[in-house]
């Protein structure tokens, strides 16, 4: 008790000081951090780990998945794309088919545009067809009209 006031009244007096706290900065480390961020300090030299080791492939599979089934969930529920194209293109993105997400959406346009593609060719078909039957109707009704007249000329 005595020793802690006779202290006090020693650094009181001045004749002893106290002495000051080390000060360990961090500047220096946040500053190399930053250039880290900037993507400094990172060459063969610096690195110790494999490159599965500083990042995991399966998590970039993970993420990748994630990505794709997210935008493939999406455009399923926004009536982008139909639920057999969403079941063949969630497939194909588990198949590693789709590298990133833009060529998923590449791949959904193009998809698309072949449908649109399709069905016009389906409809030019079917005008061809009806146009054709028109046609032939026209040609069998002409072919009845002259033998009816044949028929009665002869008569």
């Amino acid at each position: 008790m005595y020793i802690g006031k006779n202290i006090r009244k020693l650094l009181k007096d001045n004749i002893i000081l106290k002495k000051k706290t080390q000060i360990h900065s961090r500047f220096r480390v946040k500053a190399w951090h930053a250039a880290v961020r900037k993507g400094r300090h990172t060459g063969t030299g610096r690195r110790k780990g494999a490159r599965n080791a500083r990042m995991p492939s399966e998590i970039l599979w993970m993420r990748r998945s994630r990505v794709l089934r997210r935008l493939l969930r999406k455009y399923r529920d926004a009536k982008k794309i139909t639920p057999s194209q969403y079941r063949q293109m969630y497939l194909r993105a588990k198949g590693n088919m789709y590298k990133n997400k833009n060529t998923l959406i590449e791949m959904i346009h193009k998809d698309k545009a072949d449908k649109k593609r399709e069905q016009e060719l389906e409809a030019q078909r079917e005008a061809r067809r009806a146009k054709n039957t028109v046609r032939k109707d026209k040609r069998v009704a002409r072919k009845i009209a002259v033998d009816n007249e044949e028929v009665t000329t002869k008569k």
